[in-house]
């Protein structure tokens, strides 16, 4: 009886194993590299029942420092505590690395990966000069 119990658990952890594997592939998961100082954004998933905002709610809430970075067991990711950059208050609890988005202060890069948008009024004066 002992030897089909440990069979029947290492059946299950190899396919907990397999299935992991083929999930992290599918979905392209990434190992966090969170360190101390780095700036992030909170995803909020949460709403309040029976609030008006539910389609026009920001997404993420922030910008957040990193104040430090904690892991316990192997088989659980990474955890960390975060200060608020504008009041300097730690959060209440650890956030989880999966609710984190990288903070990009560049702005330079931005507008040279997207284009600055033309308004209605400069597309119409064009317009009248271009027919005249």
């Amino acid at each position: 009886m002992q030897r089909l119990h440990k069979a029947v658990k290492t059946a299950r952890e190899e396919m907990k194993f397999t299935e992991k594997q083929t999930y992290d592939k599918s979905h392209r998961v990434k190992t966090p590299t969170w360190k101390p100082g780095d700036k992030v954004l909170i995803r909020e998933d949460s709403l309040r029942p029976g609030s008006p905002v539910v389609l026009t709610r920001k997404r993420f809430a922030g910008p957040f420092v990193i104040n430090r970075v904690t892991k316990g067991r192997d088989d659980v990711g990474i955890a960390c505590e975060l200060k608020n950059e504008s009041t300097g208050k730690l959060t209440r609890n650890l956030v989880s690395s999966d609710r984190l988005k990288a903070y990009n202060t560049d702005r330079e890069q931005f507008t040279k990966r997207l284009p600055r948008l033309e308004t209605a009024s400069k597309k119409s004066r064009q317009d009248v000069v271009t027919r005249d």
